[in-house]
């Protein structure tokens, strides 16, 4: 059961030339001296999940824990390498770290994932009271970041086209995210976090550093869904300002998804 999958080798595309976060763009990315647009990090975590979904198949997607953090920037046309190691952990039923590197050999990316024998508790702040819709989004800064304060409930419901485009700009070939029903890619799953902070804040140019997930329940199309966001955390480092959320996701009353979600919201200049 605890097998690693086997290598899998994917170029890596800028899908996000057009939206909102101007560092996948060529200009503001080279302003902040990287070399072009950036691949974007939930870019890159579907493709890390791709030889897990085909070796568990959509059990992956049920239940687990997931831990990604982006160490180096991808850039359009890298060829990535996805490599993949047992942990070989007692109390987890499956346990691996899974790792992208570009033709460099550069670590760019890892993913871990497991599955315990009993998922940790729901974090308490599951149960707090969403914010106020917002007319007009603040600029993201460490004035407008108020720590422990609820955003607005981001309402959704993701439909079978929306997923297969995710699914097609990913390349995956996996069965569990075709039909009515099917698995939210988690690509498509991930740019959600994005989404629901993009909701509270304007952000003109940041860049996704890591996600803790730990899914519940299976996420699929056609269900309703309502996403709170929370920050947690704010600080600088190295002259970059980040901010971590709490982010969860609710079907019909229950939690089936819990996100522990960090970004680089002002680079250093």
């Amino acid at each position: 059961m605890n097998k690693p999958p086997a290598p899998q080798q994917i170029l890596a595309l800028n899908d996000a030339e057009d939206s909102e976060n101007r560092i996948h763009s060529d200009e503001v990315a080279r302003r902040y001296g990287f070399s072009s647009a950036l691949v974007s990090g939930v870019n890159l975590f579907g493709y890390l999940t791709q030889p897990l979904v085909r070796q568990f198949g959509e059990q992956f997607l049920h239940r687990g824990m997931l831990d990604v953090v982006f160490l180096k920037p991808a850039y359009q046309n890298d060829l990535l390498t996805l490599q993949s190691e047992s942990l070989g952990q007692e109390s987890s039923s499956r346990s691996h770290v899974t790792c992208a590197y570009n033709e460099q050999g550069t670590l760019l990316a890892k993913l871990e994932s497991w599955l315990p024998a009993e998922l940790p508790a729901i974090n308490t702040l599951a149960d707090s009271e969403p914010g106020k819709d917002i007319s007009v989004r603040p600029k993201i800064s460490d004035q407008t970041i108020q720590v422990n304060l609820p955003g607005p409930l981001l309402h959704w419901r993701p439909k079978a086209e929306d997923n297969a485009a995710h699914v097609s700009v990913q390349r995956d070939q996996s069965p569990i995210y075709q039909g009515e029903d099917s698995h939210v890619h988690p690509y498509y799953l991930l740019e959600m976090c994005n989404a629901a902070l993009k909701n509270m804040y304007l952000m003109p140019a940041w860049v996704h550093t890591a996600s803790k997930l730990t899914l519940r329940d299976s996420v699929r199309v056609g269900r309703n869904y309502q996403i709170k966001a929370i920050p947690t955390r704010k600080w600088v480092h190295k002259g970059h300002e980040f901010i971590s959320l709490y982010l969860v996701f609710h079907c019909d009353n229950a939690v089936v998804l819990e996100v522990e979600h960090t970004a680089i919201y002002k680079l250093a200049d």
